[in-house]
C-alpha cells in the first residue's frame, strides 16, 4: 500500500504537493532525513555548478520503501513511502510518469510558485496522483494461487511443500500482501517472503499487480 506522495522543488526544498495517507511510525520521520539528505546533495551540485540530470534512489526502512526520483526538466523531487513488499519498479515507474506528466501541466506554473508560495494552482494534480496510483494500490504485491486446493495437498503428501508452506499457500487469494500474510499468521515476515517465492519458483502462486496508464 502507497503511504504518502510527496513533490518537492528541487532548489528550495519548498513542498509543492503532499498525497498522504501516512502511518504513525519513526519510519515516516526517518522518510524526511532520506528526502532532506538528498536535497541537500542536490543544493551541493547546483553550487558547484555540476549538471545533474534524473535519477532514483530506493530504500527499505523497517516495514516501508523509500523511492525518490528526481525529475531534471522540471527541478523537482517526487518521493514516495509505502509498503516494503510493494513492487520497487512498479513504484519507480509511476513516479517517472508523474514527473513527466507533472512538467506537461505545470511548466509554467512553477515559477508563480516559487514567487507566491501558493500550492493552489497544483491541486488539480493530487487527482491525477490518485488516478495514477490507483488510490494508492498500483504497486501492491497480492500473491495469488494458481493451483487447486487438492492439488496443494498431493504435493504436500509428496513433501515437494511443507505443511507451513502448504499454510501459506491457501492464504494466498490475491487479497493479502506478504506483510498482511506474516502479520495473519504470526510468522516472520522474511520467512514468509522466501516461502512465497519458493511457491512462485514452482508455478504455485503468481503476483497480481495493477496496470499502468503512460
Amino acid at each position: 500500500m502507497l503511504h504518502a506522495v510527496y513533490i518537492i522543488e528541487g532548489e528550495t526544498g519548498l513542498s509543492i504537493i503532499e498525497y498522504r495517507e501516512y502511518p504513525q511510525s519513526k519510519e515516516f520521520n526517518d522518510f524526511f532525513l532520506v528526502i532532506n539528505d538528498i536535497m541537500d546533495d542536490i543544493r551541493s551540485n547546483i553550487q558547484e555548478n555540476r549538471t545533474l540530470s534524473n535519477f532514483s534512489r530506493i530504500l527499505m526502512i523497517g516495514k516501508f520503501s523509500i523511492i525518490i526520483h528526481y525529475y531534471h526538466p522540471a527541478k523537482i523531487l517526487l518521493c514516495s513511502l509505502s509498503d516494503v513488499d510493494d513492487s520497487k519498479e512498479k513504484m519507480l515507474s509511476v513516479l517517472e510518469t508523474l514527473g513527466r506528466r507533472f512538467w506537461q501541466k505545470h511548466s509554467m506554473d512553477i515559477d508563480k510558485f516559487l514567487q507566491t508560495n501558493k500550492k493552489d494552482i497544483f491541486n488539480s494534480f493530487i487527482i491525477e496522483i490518485e488516478m495514477l496510483t490507483r488510490n494508492g494500490k498500483i504497486a501492491e504485491n497480492l500473491p495469488k494461487l494458481i493451483v487447486s486446493d487438492s492439488t496443494l495437498s498431493r504435493l504436500c503428501k509428496m513433501e515437494l511443500i511443507s505443511e507451513e508452506e502448504l499454510s501459506i499457500a491457501k492464504i494466498c487469494r490475491g487479497i493479502l500482501s506478504p506483510l498482511q500474510i506474516s502479520e495473519k499468521t504470526n510468522i516472520q515476515h522474511e520467512k514468509v517472503a522466501d516461502i512465497l517465492n519458493k511457491l512462485k519458483k514452482i508455478d504455485i502462486i503468481k503476483s497480481s499487480l495493477v496496470e499502468i496508464a503512460n
